[in-house]
Order: C-alpha cells, then sequence, then structure tokens
C-alpha cells in the first residue's frame, strides 16, 4: 500500500492517538465552544473554562508536535531526499502549519494581545484562527490520504531510490561472489 509520510504517522494506535485523536479533540473543543460563546447571550463560565483549558492544552499539544514533527520527520526526509513528492509535503507541512496557528490561538487565550486589541478584536481573531485551523488541517488530511504515486514525483524519486538500491544489490552480490571464489 502506497502512503504518505502523514499516514505511515498514523498506522500505530498509539500514533493515531498521540498525533490525531487528542489534538483533533481539543482543537474541536476549542471551535465548538468558541462559536456557542460567540452566539451565547448570557456568561457562561463554565463554558469559558473549558474553552480555555482546549485552545492551552491544544496549543501546547501541538507545540510538541510541531517540535517533534520538525525534528524526527521533516530534518531527516529533507536530509535524504526522502519526500514522495509534493502531495507528501503537502500533508506534512500543512499539518505542521495547523499546529502553529493552535499556538497562535493559544497565545491569544493567554490575553497577551488584549490591551491593544480590545476584547472584539481578540474574539474576532480567535474565531478567524479556528477557522483557519479548520480549513489546513483538513487539507493536511485530504493530501495525507492521497495516494503519493498522484504526483508525478513520486515516479521519479521512486525510480532513482530502485535505481540505487539495484546498483547496491548488483555490488553487494559482486562482493560476495567474488569472495565466494576465494574460499573454494
Amino acid at each position: 500500500m502506497y502512503m504518505t509520510h502523514y499516514m505511515e504517522l498514523l498506522t500505530t494506535t498509539s500514533n493515531l492517538l498521540i498525533f490525531m485523536a487528542l489534538p483533533v479533540v481539543l482543537a474541536e473543543t476549542a471551535a465548538i465552544t468558541e462559536l456557542i460563546l460567540l452566539f451565547s447571550k448570557e456568561n457562561r463560565p463554565k463554558l469559558k473554562l473549558v474553552n480555555k483549558l482546549s485552545c492551552l492544552l491544544g496549543a501546547a499539544v501541538f507545540l510538541l508536535i510541531d517540535i517533534y514533527i520538525l525534528k524526527e520527520v521533516i530534518v531527516p526526509l529533507t536530509e535524504n531526499s526522502g519526500w514522495y513528492g509534493l502531495i507528501d509535503k503537502i500533508a506534512v507541512g500543512f499539518y505542521v502549519l495547523g499546529g502553529l496557528i493552535m499556538v497562535a490561538l493559544g497565545v491569544v487565550t493567554l490575553n497577551t494581545f488584549r490591551a491593544f486589541l480590545g476584547e472584539r478584536f481578540q474574539r474576532g481573531l480567535r474565531v478567524g484562527l479556528l477557522s483557519a485551523f479548520l480549513v489546513i488541517s483538513h487539507v493536511a488530511m485530504i493530501a495525507g490520504m492521497a495516494d503519493p504515486r498522484l504526483d508525478s514525483d513520486y515516479r521519479v524519486l521512486t525510480e532513482e531510490r530502485s535505481a540505487a538500491s539495484e546498483s547496491m544489490m548488483s555490488a553487494d552480490t559482486s562482493f560476495s561472489h567474488s569472495h565466494g571464489h576465494e574460499h573454494h
């Protein structure tokens, strides 16, 4: 089965929980509670607390995930030319971008800019960041679920790797073959 690195990351249950379930539940909770608070006419302190916690925890989780993905996925794949083409890069890149948006939401949630942005603008910024996250994360999911062979770069990359593997295999074969003759 041909998968992007995004999907390969999610193939184990623990990774699915860490990289998809936990951050998405936090982000979706933040989005839903934000919308309810936005259209609610009454003060809802418990819902505000749930919203604030989901935003802050989501920001912290995504920050850790983004650092991990950058260090353990993006840098090695880039250094070793291991990407499966543009679709693969879009999937991983948009996932990380979604995480950065959630980190920005966490910063805004801490009321960091309330003094010069004002309450109304800050609330609009929160809704805008959540909306951007939803769009960006869905682009990542769609690209992540796509077959990387749809990308013409994938065929070029795999052909180059196959050629390199074949030349290494023939070098190994000739070494073992000549090595075998020395003992006879």
